[in-house]
């Protein structure tokens, strides 16, 4: 499964360097929770890459820091539209500022080999690529986990986003 996801990573961020202006890229980095009630300290982290003027792609994962690193993982895909206005124009010209992301993707879990699909909401994000930097607010899933018959809830208080491309540096 390490080999799948590392696999996904590369063809995800070698593709998109050589895309149209829409394919910006950022690196996350938050909190992250799936399991309930969580007895540590979890983390999620993840790259998005701009599809469109509205639509978005992110590969993520939430893993736990303590009290055993990385003991317990779950890794997924997602693709997010923004709601209330453009998340990127392509230009010098920002897109929304504050935004709502609704997604639709999958998940797999290692702690119990757990896989299905997921449906997200992010009901307030600020910032855009343009800025360089962008806040996600409130981030909540529910999946449907089909190898054990049982329903998954992912929440993320605060996610930040650090782009590296489509920032206002590549439009000077």
């Amino acid at each position: 499964m390490k080999r799948i996801a590392v696999v996904i990573m590369l063809i995800v961020s070698l593709g998109s360097l050589h895309a149209g202006d829409h394919h910006d890229i950022s690196l996350s980095i938050g909190h992250g929770i799936y399991r309930w009630p969580e007895k540590g300290i979890s983390f999620s982290y993840g790259m998005n890459v701009g599809l469109s003027e509205r639509w978005e792609m992110e590969v993520w994962g939430v893993s736990e820091l303590l009290p055993m690193p990385f003991a317990n993982n779950m890794f997924g895909i997602d693709f997010s539209a923004a709601i209330l206005g453009p998340r990127s124009t392509a230009s010098k010209v920002a897109g929304s500022g504050i935004n709502t992301l609704i997604g639709i993707g999958g998940f797999y879990r290692t702690d119990n080999n757990g896989a299905g699909p997921m449906v997200s909401v992010t009901p307030l994000t600020v910032g855009s690529p343009i800025s360089g930097r962008r806040e996600r607010l409130f981030r909540t899933a529910v999946g449907y986990d089909a190898v054990n018959n049982s329903v998954v809830v992912l929440f993320s208080l605060l996610d930040i986003d650090f782009y590296v491309r489509g920032t206002y540096r590549d439009y000077l």
